[in-house]
């Protein structure tokens, strides 16, 4: 029987998207059929098989529309295996006290279900994107991609068969 998978995301400025974005593909290389909509988007999880949960960090959080997402969904992403994973630029340098931070930052995850895995992936900021209170406070920082796209890439690989099992 054909496995289909949901990745849900939360984004701000479009980057976390992207990562959403890779990580289906990677999938659908394997086979899987996978649909990847942001986190607002989404009505009921059912009918997938396991479901990834993504976030962009916002001033050392997730995303409000990612928390609601996980509130409103709990009972039935407690049913599948689920994986998290988190783009922020803590991540900027894979360091245990960054890989710690970010860890921090994915306790609301953590409180509706334990993940078969946790990715943790750099960033983007451009300010450009910003909006609202972030972006007047960030207008005179320069643009910087601190995504590594083999780590996405072999993140989105390595949790297929984790997915599968449980």
């Amino acid at each position: 029987m054909e496995k289909k998978y949901l990745i849900a995301y939360g984004t701000a400025a479009g980057s976390t998207a992207e990562v959403a974005q890779a990580i289906g593909e990677e999938m659908q290389k394997q086979g899987i059929t996978v649909d990847v909509k942001p986190v607002e988007s989404i009505k009921t999880i059912e009918g997938y098989d396991a479901v990834v949960v993504g976030s962009a960090v916002r001033v050392f959080q997730l995303l409000g529309k990612t928390k609601r997402f996980l509130r409103k969904h709990k009972r039935a992403l407690r049913k599948v295996p689920v994986a998290f994973f988190l783009v922020c630029m803590t991540m900027k340098e894979q360091t245990t006290e960054s890989i710690e931070r970010a860890t921090g930052f994915a306790k609301p995850m953590f409180k509706v279900k334990e993940p078969v895995s946790l990715g943790l992936f750099g960033g983007c900021m451009d300010p450009e994107k910003l909006t609202g209170f972030f972006a007047k406070s960030m207008q005179s920082q320069p643009k910087e991609d601190c995504r590594d796209w083999e780590q996405i890439r072999e993140w989105a690989q390595s949790i297929i068969p984790m997915l599968a099992k449980e």
